[in-house]
């Protein structure tokens, strides 16, 4: 049995049992109730004994993993586990839709009483059954297992090299640099001072960190440098003393050394220890602690630092970025990266074809090599195997082009591509069960190297109901924990960071998420709509992604009545297409999307909401983003259980009153308008724009006012008590007092902000203590009033003024979280430099001064700014000076100056003081200053700059 489907099941089962007590399902419950009067059953206790029922399975799961033994026999009962599961959770979200369904059409009274009757009775049946199978066929199988203790069982996947072996110590390309790095690490080349050290390779399993680790170890500089040397693998269960005893067995058969190798078997731990400090007293040493997947094997082993000659180094290898970040003495950590693309072709012609003296790949084949290369991303082991595997195939380009289309399967099915899949997915194996559901979820729904946004992602995880409660936050700031651990782990790759070093955008590597997909499929978590192909009549999908249009998908069935319905078990409905009629063809199937939970139409280009969706009544999610669509109906009311309601991109400009209802909201995000009203201000895109009718499209939407709520609808605001995103909206005096009562809020948006309600403004933002991103557009030519605002929220990270202010705000100063901070249209006097005021922002990383400022000079201090690692300063249209002393900027890579006519070459002085500064943007600004950057080699020589852009850049 494949330990997976333990830890899937089981922690299948604990949301499971937390959603049975969920205010959505007790509410449906005594709705339901209600309508049924006498003749109702008692739901509520017969609930309360399938929950614990649920926990007893999932505790006698956890209990059957430990022993870590396989039968046919357990496979068939685990799998009857899970359908079981799966028939209570369509029951309990049947109820809340039965319960939804009463409001609007009485009818269903009926339909919901039989079907609870019947249905509690099957489920009750069933879990009996399945217990009485399980004891009378498996009770000699379990008594062995008693008998055997849990070291006796078999491990989970026992490979950890990284790299096949022939590939240890030879020229692998991409390793020179890296290599040469560690060694001076080693060799103490790079510091000031000898000292002990650790040295932590980190990165995602593949990359070859077990395999750089061996090359710098047997280096010929290396041995000569230090005394002694030993190497342990500490792998995912390890044995302290063993590692131990195997160090001091490496390092034995000096004469000071006084103990044997019969010994070490029988000395206590303690006496090992002060053995090997005989061993390692006075030595310069290296110790390679390979494969490290705990912070506690880290503190186990930190005294090896503490003896022995200045100098010696301890060598970490390990996927857990947390294990490298938690070693307690100082520590240089080398954060692996995959090999570029010229590096990877190189090494996998060299494997494809060996046999050839040229090693170079046949022009018949180059295009199907290079797809296949482009899969491996970079990842050393994915290359290397593959290039091994296709050097014993045919080589016609039909044979390849099979291969590349059959990778998924074939890495479930060949014997070679097996023992990597388990390789990479040793990592997945180390996951907590939290975990492993989000990071299916990631391999199952979304296309191959999609880049993924954090805050889209945190919102599916929160609505498919995979985050669990934790008192005292919300739902988001757990699942963005779960996020960060999964970078950490080296599961989600970075796609892009903020100034202040937030992951924003992640990305799964390619072969990852075949082997993720595979594992999906099997628990029929999901199905796939692309162009390897899919079945969309497997009834027991919780999950489809659909990435190719309808003329190429298989048909939909029809609903034969006598078997379950195509996706009637569908919980996420996903569109990856610019289609249209895929989403009207699956939409027609609402009757068997009852229990649908998210519903992403982004970039699907409909110009209104299909009636359909409003009959989606257990709907947590719906992403209308970058449609056409110009009116939400008033039937979004039917949602009662919607959280997320995603109208970025669209033409809705009013949204009805009937959004008040929508009681369980969580996020209201419609700011596309705002947006284009902003690159209008920055004239920037504009420009670009030669197409007449596109130039027409962007002006009409550019005249359109931002979204609104309706009068009579701002008296229900301060009722959406969970509302945590709000953005962005006009304001009126009214909304502006209302949502006062939004205390819970994290993000809000405001535009058409008059000069008269700052006072009410400033009122209600302080009662807004939890408040992270704060955006304020004022009215045309009015000022925003902001003074009288006590003190911000103190936990503000984001801040944008788009407005007159007659001076810095006082409360500017207490601004101690924000890292990011952008002055719009600000016109500060030139007797109010803004830099002494912001100087003070200790967290500061990034900073935009648009039209903000009329002086003429800017000067930015001394130790100043310590963490601003971008600066974009545009259209100050009296700035004839701008000043970087010495030691200020010392983080900043990006400066990007824009439209700033009067700065002339001289006037920019001490760029060449900026130590981080890599890339300089220049738009529309004078020649001369052009001119004496371009040729500044004090700037080169000083910084290493990658780029100077004199181009139409807009940021």
């Amino acid at each position: 049995m494949d330990p997976l489907t333990f830890a899937v099941l089981s922690n299948y089962l604990a949301c499971l049992s937390k959603d049975l007590t969920s205010a959505a399902v007790r509410g449906a419950i005594t709705a339901i109730n209600k309508s049924q009067g006498s003749k109702s059953m008692d739901i509520e206790h017969e609930f309360d004994n399938l929950r614990k029922e649920l926990r007893s399975m999932q505790c006698l799961l956890r209990d059957e993993e430990q022993r870590k033994q396989d039968s046919e026999s357990q496979a068939n009962w685990v799998e009857e586990v899970k359908e079981a599961a799966q028939d209570v959770e369509d029951m309990m979200d049947l109820i809340v839709y039965f319960g939804h369904c009463q409001e609007w059409d009485k009818s269903w009274n009926s339909q919901a009483s039989d079907y609870i009757g019947t249905r509690l009775t099957k489920v009750k049946e069933e879990f009996e059954n399945i217990k009485q199978r399980r004891d009378r066929y498996l009770p000699q199988l379990l008594m062995r297992r008693e008998e055997q203790s849990y070291h006796g069982g078999c491990q989970m996947w026992q490979p950890h090299e990284e790299l096949p072996h022939e590939t240890m110590g030879t020229d692998v390309a991409g390793m020179e640099q890296n290599e040469a790095t560690v060694i001076a690490w080693l060799l103490g080349e790079t510091d000031d001072a000898p000292r002990n050290m650790v040295i932590s390779i980190c990165g995602m399993g593949g990359l070859g960190k077990t395999c750089l680790a061996r090359r710098v170890y047997n280096d010929q500089h290396v041995r000569r440098h230090f005394d002694c040397f030993a190497w342990v693998s500490i792998s995912k269960t390890y044995n302290a003393e063993e590692l131990l005893q195997s160090i001091i067995r490496q390092i034995i058969g000096k004469p000071e050394v006084q103990a044997t190798p019969d010994e070490l078997d029988r000395s206590s731990s303690a006496a090992l220890v002060s053995l090997l400090d005989q061993c390692l007293h006075q030595k310069r040493y290296v110790i390679v602690l390979d494969d490290v997947w705990s912070r506690n094997a880290c503190n186990d082993f930190s005294y090896l630092l503490q003896n022995g000659k200045v100098g010696s180094r301890v060598i970490v290898t390990t996927r857990d970025h947390h294990v490298a970040a938690s070693l307690c003495i100082d520590s240089h950590i080398l954060d692996l990266q995959p090999l570029p693309e010229s590096e990877a072709w190189s090494l996998f012609c060299k494997k494809a074809f060996w046999i050839d003296p040229s090693k170079s790949c046949p022009k018949d084949l180059e295009d199907w090599a290079r797809k296949i290369v482009a899969k491996c991303e970079g990842l050393p082991l994915a290359v290397l195997t593959l290039g091994s595997l296709l050097s014993s195939k045919d080589r016609s380009p039909l044979t390849w082009k099979r291969f590349y289309n059959g990778i998924g399967s074939e890495l479930s099915n060949n014997e070679m591509l097996v023992t990597m899949s388990r390789i990479l997915m040793l990592s997945y194996a180390d996951l907590p069960n939290h975990l492993k559901q989000c990071y299916l979820h990631c391999g199952s729904l979304f296309p191959e190297s999609h880049v993924i946004k954090k805050n889209w992602l945190l919102r599916l995880w929160v609505a498919e109901g995979l985050v669990e409660d934790i008192h005292g936050m919300t739902s988001e700031e757990v699942a963005e924990g779960y996020f960060d651990e999964l970078i950490l782990r080296s599961m989600l790759q970075v796609a892009r960071k903020d100034e202040s070093g937030k992951v924003k955008d992640c990305r799964m590597h390619v072969l990852m998420r075949e082997v993720t997909l595979c594992v999906s499929k099997a628990h029929k978590l999901c199905a796939v709509l692309d162009e390897q192909g899919a079945k969309v009549d497997d009834v027991k999908a919780r999950r489809l992604s659909v990435q190719i249009g309808i003329e190429k998908a298989p048909a939909v069935p029809p609903n034969n009545k006598k078997e379950e319905a195509p996706l009637s078990r569908l919980r996420s409905l996903l569109f990856f297409v610019d289609d249209q009629a895929s989403a009207a063809s699956f939409l027609t199937m609402s009757p068997n999307l009852m229990l649908l939970k998210v519903l992403e139409l982004r970039n699907v280009p409909i110009d209104h909401v299909p009636s359909e969706v409003f009959d989606l009544f257990n709907l947590r999610y719906l992403s209308l983003r970058d449609t056409n669509v110009e009116v939400l109906p008033k039937y979004v009311k039917r949602l009662k259980m919607l959280e997320t309601l995603d109208l970025r991109g669209t033409k809705v400009i009013c949204l009805p009153h009937e959004v008040a209802r929508l009681k369980e909201l969580r996020h209201l995000l419609m700011d596309c308008v705002y947006v284009l009203k902003k690159v209008k201000k920055g004239r920037g895109i504009i420009n670009l724009v030669s197409d007449q009718a596109t130039m027409k499209k962007i002006d009409d939407l550019l005249n359109q006012k931002a979204p609104r709520i309706k009068a009579d609808t701002i008296s229900w605001i301060r009722d959406m008590k969970g509302l945590l995103t709000l953005k962005t909206v006009e304001a009126d005096e009214k909304l502006i007092a209302e949502i006062a009562a939004l205390v819970r809020l994290r993000r809000l948006g405001l535009t058409n902000v008059h000069a008269e309600d700052g006072i009410q403004l400033c009122d209600s933002i302080s009662k807004m203590g939890q408040l992270l991103s704060l955006t304020i557009d004022a009215a045309s030519d009015e000022a925003l009033m902001l003074d009288s605002l006590p003190s911000p929220p103190p936990h503000l990270r984001k801040l944008v003024l788009d407005g007159q202010l007659r001076k810095v705000p006082p409360w500017f100063d207490l601004l101690s979280s924000l890292t990011h901070l952008y002055l719009l249209d600000s016109q500060l006097e030139a007797t109010c430099n803004p830099i002494p005021h912001l100087e003070k922002l200790d967290s500061l990383a990034h900073l935009t001064l648009r039209r903000a400022y009329n002086g003429e000079q800017l000067r930015f201090r001394a130790n100043m700014f310590l963490r601003l690692k971008s600066l974009n300063i545009a259209e100050l249209k009296c700035l004839s000076q701008l000043d970087m002393e010495e030691k200020a900027l010392p983080s900043l890579s990006l400066l990007h100056l824009s439209r700033c006519r009067d700065l002339q070459g001289e006037g920019l002085c001490g760029i060449d003081n900026l130590p981080a500064l890599r890339h300089l943007y220049l738009q529309d600004m004078p020649e001369s200053l052009m001119l004496s950057l371009g040729g500044d080699h004090r700037l080169k020589a000083s910084t290493g700059w990658e780029s100077i852009s004199k181009s139409m850049s807009w940021l």
